[in-house]
């Protein structure tokens, strides 16, 4: 297994020269078996455990467990308590959508402040089959049926060579000791559901199910390749781009062989289903102004042209939260905070896209969060509070663009209305010791 390893990250360039990376640990066998890979490997590493506080005392010992399992190597240990379910009440989400969102936010956070060069995870070939058939059962297009990439972004997957047995086999051999998930062992979920009564059926037909889904993916993938390739070139011939919107030419569009099929491929970055996909191409010809909605984004048939925005209330509830010790982050906006003292070389930014706020009147963690109705601030230079909305307007903000603007809090006081004002409160003034310098510029400019 390890020389195997070994072999599949080399394949895929992997670990790098001088990087280190983070790897996402729970406790489980896949992902003890992939710490210890990567310990054996020689691989710099830090640990990233997230304790979801589902299974009461077993959730701890988890923890406990990995942090032990790092201390004992002195590897760097990264932890972090998440009150999942109400998380998942607050936004409307399953309990695994939570999670996934939660955990996936936190592990960036700790990539981008502390310069890893990738979060890596101990997703397998089980877990690869699990995703394609959970996406058959939703209908989904080419891409769907690829299963998980090795190298994602910034998502690293070592681990997709090996089936669930052969690292159960390896770790037994090897003594890793690791601890049992109760959960995985129930049916309350879709993918364990798969995991324990579709795929064991699948593997009576042909033992080596997995692996032989592992090849169809890998030549899916290709044939994936090759389409998104075609993709962009439809797309320049059909597609254009104003700010955040995008034009597709009815004319150009139906010009083009299997038209519905590059429609199909163009809307579904937008996270259009293949049933609204269909919707659209059947009503090319009809009337102006018919409206189709996916999860994110809203597309309107103008006379000859199709524009696709993003939703107003999309994320709209999504809170982030900026830790004191924050350099960092990227979710869901690029922003960089750095402390400094005050001193007489120091001046203050005359831009838009740089904050500059008195440290002692903040109070941490900071929420980072798009605008909601009837929020309200002091800008800048007034004397008075003046609703988001109508400095909005005074500031002529298109209205698709006023909806994916975000704003910094301190408690409940928003302290900069992101990329345009900072709240007259917040400034730095002559009593001013300490000033957090924030820059970053709003995504709806």
């Amino acid at each position: 297994m390890l020389q195997r390893f070994q072999q599949y990250c080399a394949a895929h360039g992997l670990p790098g020269r001088n990087s280190k990376w983070l790897l996402a640990v729970s406790g489980g066998v896949d992902s003890m078996t992939l710490a210890h890979l990567c310990y054996q490997s020689g691989w710099e590493t830090g640990i990233a455990h997230c304790n979801f506080s589902l299974r009461g005392s077993e959730s701890d010992g988890d923890e406990r467990f990995v942090k032990q399992w790092a201390q004992e190597r002195t590897i760097p240990f990264f932890s972090a308590r998440f009150d999942t379910k109400h998380y998942a009440a607050a936004h409307g989400v399953s309990t695994q959508m939570a999670a996934r969102t939660l955990r996936y936010t936190w592990f960036e956070e700790i990539r981008a402040t502390q310069n890893y060069a990738g979060i890596v995870t101990a997703h397998h070939a089980g877990d690869n089959a699990e995703t394609l058939l959970l996406n058959l059962t939703r209908g989904t297009g080419l891409k769907g049926l690829c299963g998980m990439a090795p190298v994602a972004g910034h998502i690293i997957r070592p681990l997709l060579f090996a089936t669930r047995r052969e690292i159960a086999a390896y770790a037994a051999a090897q003594s890793i000791a690791y601890r049992e998930d109760a959960s995985n062992a129930t049916d309350d979920y879709a993918r364990n559901r798969i995991r324990h009564n579709v795929l064991p059926e699948l593997q009576k037909i042909n033992p080596s199910f997995t692996e032989s889904l592992q090849q169809t993916m890998h030549h899916l993938s290709q044939s994936c390749r090759i389409i998104e390739g075609e993709r962009k070139k439809v797309m320049e011939q059909c597609c254009s781009f104003s700010d955040d919107e995008m034009h597709i030419s009815i004319a150009a569009l139906k010009a083009t062989p299997q038209y519905d099929f590059w429609l199909f491929e163009i809307l579904q970055p937008c996270h259009f289903s293949g049933t609204v996909a269909k919707e659209v191409a059947e009503a090319l010809d009809a009337q102006a102004g018919k409206r189709f909605y996916s999860p994110t984004h809203i597309l309107i048939k103008d006379r000859d042209t199709l524009i696709i925005t993003r939703l107003p209330d999309t994320e709209k509830h999504e809170e982030f939260f900026v830790p004191e010790s924050c350099q960092a982050i990227s979710t869901p906006i690029v922003m960089r905070f750095e402390r400094r003292r005050k001193d007489t070389d120091f001046a203050l930014s005359q831009g838009k896209n740089a904050a500059h706020l008195a440290v002692e009147r903040l109070k941490f963690p900071l929420t980072l969060r798009l605008w909601r109705d009837g929020d309200a601030f002091r800008p800048f230079g007034m004397k008075g509070m003046k609703k988001v909305s109508d400095f909005l307007i005074d500031e002529k903000v298109p209205l698709h663009k006023k909806a994916q603007q975000y704003v910094l809090l301190s408690g409940n006081d928003i302290v900069w209305l992101v990329g345009r004002r900072i709240d007259e409160r917040y400034k730095v003034t002559e009593e001013t010791e300490e000033i957090l310098i924030i820059t970053g510029e709003n995504p709806c400019k």
